[in-house]
């Protein structure tokens, strides 16, 4: 697929897709945006999670270490020691989980455990998509490529969002 030359940035700026194609696009020499993406990207879906903090503060209560193991993944267990917040940790882990399998469309069931799908923090702090082996299985199976999350707490709640894109696309 050939570069989309655009007459300029505000011929991108003026379609349904704003901000998508400007994230897409750079400005050559001449002052006209040229597409530096090969193709469109393809979502597979979408999934969002909003939960009460309270609750797993709870459960975390009630459980102790036993309900942190059956939660999270190991690089998630490490990453729950480093924190000064951990009931908060627990519960954007445990909303992140639920949007992720949301947007996957199995929920926790057909062959995805809670324990199969999780997110880490890359160096930035930046929430990251990570599959267990059995996980990353179902993932290429379903044709689930790249997974992005974001995760954000006020008064209580915890809100995550994930986006999981086609195998291929983009």
């Amino acid at each position: 697929h050939a570069a989309h030359r655009c007459v300029g940035p505000r011929s991108c700026a003026s379609s349904t897709l704003r901000s998508f194609r400007l994230a897409l696009c750079r400005v050559d020499r001449r002052r006209r945006a040229v597409h530096v993406a090969s193709g469109p990207s393809m979502i597979f879906g979408i999934g969002v999670d909003v939960l009460e903090a309270k609750r797993v503060a709870l459960v975390h209560e009630k459980y102790g270490e036993r309900f942190v193991e059956r939660l999270l993944m190991p690089a998630e267990r490490e990453q729950l020691g480093k924190t000064a917040r951990p009931q908060r940790f627990l519960a954007m882990r445990f909303a992140a989980k639920e949007a992720i399998v949301k947007a996957m469309g199995t929920g926790f069931a057909h062959g995805v455990w809670i324990r199969d799908v999780g997110v880490v923090q890359n160096a930035w702090g930046r929430p990251e998509v990570v599959y267990s082996p059995r996980g990353e299985a179902v993932r290429r199976g379903l044709g689930v490529g790249e997974g992005h999350v974001t995760l954000t707490d006020e008064a209580g709640l915890i809100v995550a969002v994930a986006v999981l894109m086609k195998a291929g696309a983009g």
